[in-house]
């Protein structure tokens, strides 16, 4: 939108698609008085014209012929589609066939549709999933009208099933002109708020849309749809990801939004509802308890939220009951909102068993209070950039610690979503077990089970306690990390980029095995991703691969340079940036290098090992860490063949390149890197420094 002289806004951005490549524009005519009382479906086609034709993906998980059974029940299924939705008031799941030749099939139109743009988007989305699928066993798509209808088959259970991949991002090629750090508090609140409603909202659709006024006073509209058949907390989750996804890829841009196979997300600077939003009843939005970005500000008085599909029906009858009607239903309604949200039963799905109950998984925030004696100070076992944690003990007797996230965080908050995802998805004997959370009274609250050793950092970097690290138990925490690592990267449900690997996350049990931890900057990758890209970079300066650093590019080779950085800190007992400290600037890689080239490695070792290490197990190992650090990730190898070659003696290595080395001030990180320097924090109970990510909060061990 660009400002006129007197006052109003004109749309001059075209929709660009992200993915797929192949794109169309069209320039949207200015918003008139007289355009916003044209018939919905006119207004979008002026307003939204972007091809979406490419908008359909077909999932790599089986194929058919075109005379099985299989083919011939598919297009049984998509043909009677439109006529199923239509009839189920927007939404139907079913199935045809039986044994192997069963189809299911889930679909729902955008909530503000009409019946007959639903029927037509339908229809036509049924027609080129078959084209352009021909013989995939399982697809997606989301029409190519606007509003779109989601459309999903596959030859296995959906229903309950949560389903973010793919992702199809969009947005204007126009850019926010007014202050970014006022618009980016105001839209993310709202956008949250409106997330959060949606899921626990009352319409069959878990469909809602809303406007509120910017900073600068224009109207900010914004749109958040779930498919019917989530939990409410799988449905939160899903709109948190395309909010977040938003920001990723299209941060700074004047509207656009996200879709995914289980929910949809939109905004922009004008009114793009088929439902007049002007038109449709005031709903003031209840107590929030989603902690804001920043201290919580009263929402706007003109914030407009509506759930459900809205009908002429029900605008006619709106208008005839009245104002005195009206305010009947709006006091109604906030009442029941307020209800639910003290009650806050987040549920969890327990589709295919990855998700337990929500028993279990979610404490009240009476019982957090009582097991750490309500946050006392002497609890306290460490503080960090976005919060705190505290020791804690359960009626069973079972201690916890506490991550309290700070209600003032955006990366707190970012966190705290990033963990409830992946909550009861990884088990594994080397990651740290995540007990539950709590979600009430504006607190952000995760339970761990309570890690007696602390840290890795901790016992390594202390002269006295890195004595109680000899090299057999040195050796079993590498070859711990490196299982860890693998079960994220190739042998967990989901595929998983760690994105912050260093030795403050490494938490210790009992028997000092290693359990990896903080999964707030972890990202989730499809099953044929390889790489990804953000604007946004998270990490502890030091630990990130160049690639990452310096272009917003990661993969999993960028958490093998990570665990490279960590091998070496662990053969030699000293932080990444010892060196840099106290002779000139180098880095551990450089300083181990120079002596791996001159062949005196065995000088870099701990002088606390004394002879208590195996030459050749250390030998081995340098050899890895340079592996892992070398500046083309091509170089690097995988986690499976590092977790192969620690197990063996036997198997030969590749020679190591020359470590990729920063030429940067280590005193100044890039500047778009949102972390400190190194990350070293104070313990609140001793004189060790502790290294601590700037943006993820570590200290969840016992400090």
């Amino acid at each position: 939108m660009t400002s006129t002289e007197d006052g109003s806004y004109v749309s001059s951005s075209t929709m660009e698609l992200k993915k797929p490549a192949s794109t169309m524009s069209a320039q949207p005519p200015p918003i008139s008085p007289f355009l916003l009382r044209l018939p919905s479906v006119l207004l979008c086609l002026l307003i939204l014209m972007f091809d979406l034709s490419n908008a359909q993906h077909c999932y790599d998980t089986g194929n058919f012929t075109a005379t099985s059974n299989y083919a011939k029940n598919r297009e049984l299924v998509l043909s009677s589609l439109p006529s199923d939705v239509a009839s189920n008031g927007g939404f139907y799941s079913g199935k045809v066939g039986n044994s192997s030749d069963v189809v299911y099939v889930l679909s729902f139109c955008r909530g503000d549709s009409s019946n007959d743009s639903c029927f037509k988007c339908l229809s036509s989305a049924a027609e080129d999933l078959m084209i352009k699928c021909p013989n995939q066993k399982a697809a997606v798509t989301w029409g190519t009208g606007d509003p779109p209808c989601i459309i999903r088959y596959a030859d296995g259970l959906m229903y309950g099933v949560k389903q973010a991949f793919p992702t199809l991002p969009y947005y204007n090629t126009g850019n926010i002109t007014m202050d970014q750090d006022q618009f980016d508090r105001t839209w993310r609140n709202f956008t949250e708020e409106l997330a959060t409603r949606a899921s626990m909202g009352t319409s069959e659709l878990k469909f809602i849309g809303g406007r509120t006024v910017l900073p600068n006073t224009q109207t900010m509209f914004a749109l958040l749809q779930c498919s019917p058949d989530l939990s409410q907390i799988d449905c939160r989750i899903c709109l948190w990801e395309c909010i977040n996804d938003y920001q990723d890829c299209c941060h700074g841009k004047r509207g656009g939004g996200v879709n995914k196979p289980s929910c949809i997300f939109r905004w922009d600077l004008y009114p793009f509802f088929q439902s007049d939003p002007i038109n449709l009843p005031l709903s003031p939005p209840p107590p929030t308890t989603v902690a804001q970005a920043n201290p919580p500000a009263p929402p706007p008085t003109n914030a407009q939220v509506t759930n459900g599909n809205i009908s002429k029906s029900l605008r006619i009858v709106v208008a005839v009951i009245g104002s005195a009607a009206l305010f009947v239903v709006i006091i109604v309604s906030v009442c029941c909102l307020i209800r639910r949200r003290r009650s806050n039963p987040l549920m969890v799905s327990s589709a295919k068993d990855e998700v337990k109950t929500a028993e279990s998984l979610q404490f009240k925030i009476s019982e957090i209070r009582t097991a750490t004696n309500s946050f006392a100070e002497g609890n306290k076992l460490g503080e960090g950039g976005f919060g705190k944690v505290y020791r804690g003990r359960l009626p069973n007797g079972r201690e916890i610690a506490v991550k309290r996230l700070s209600q003032s965080s955006r990366q707190g908050l970012q966190e705290f979503k990033n963990e409830i995802v992946l909550v009861a998805k990884l088990q594994h004997r080397n990651l740290v077990r995540l007990l539950g959370f709590c979600f009430e009274e504006g607190e952000k609250l995760l339970v761990y089970e309570l890690m007696p050793n602390k840290s890795l950092d901790y016992f390594m970097f202390d002269p006295k306690k890195s004595k109680q690290l000899d090299w057999p138990r040195r050796y079993n925490i590498i070859t711990g990390i490196a299982r860890g690592m693998l079960y994220l990267h190739e042998d967990s449900r989901l595929r998983i980029i760690h994105r912050d690997l260093k030795a403050s996350n490494i938490l210790l049990d009992n028997n000092m095995n290693p359990k990896i931890s903080d999964f707030g900057m972890a990202r989730i990758f499809g099953v044929d991703q390889t790489n990804a890209s953000t604007r946004r970079i998270v990490g502890t300066y030091g630990y990130m691969s160049p690639e990452y650093a310096m272009h917003g590019q990661f993969s999993q080779k960028s958490d093998v340079y990570s665990f490279g950085v960590l091998l070496l800190e662990i053969i030699c007992g000293k932080r990444n940036d010892y060196y840099c400290q106290s002779d000139g600037g180098e880095a551990l890689a450089s300083y181990a290098w120079k002596h791996w080239r001159d062949n005196v490695p065995w000088e870099i070792l701990d002088p606390v090992l004394g002879e208590s290490y195996s030459r050749s197990q250390v030998l081995r190992c340098i050899h890895i860490g340079f592996l892992c650090v070398q500046e083309d990730p091509a170089d690097r190898p995988t986690m499976a063949s590092i977790v192969l070659t620690l197990s063996s003696q036997t198997l030969s290595l590749a020679v190591p390149r020359e470590p990729a080395f920063f030429l940067r001030s280590w005193t100044e990180p890039p500047k778009n890197i949102i972390a400190n320097n190194q990350g070293h924090d104070q313990n609140t109970r001793g004189s060790t420094p502790l290294s601590v990510n700037e943006v993820s909060i570590t200290e969840l061990s016992a400090r």
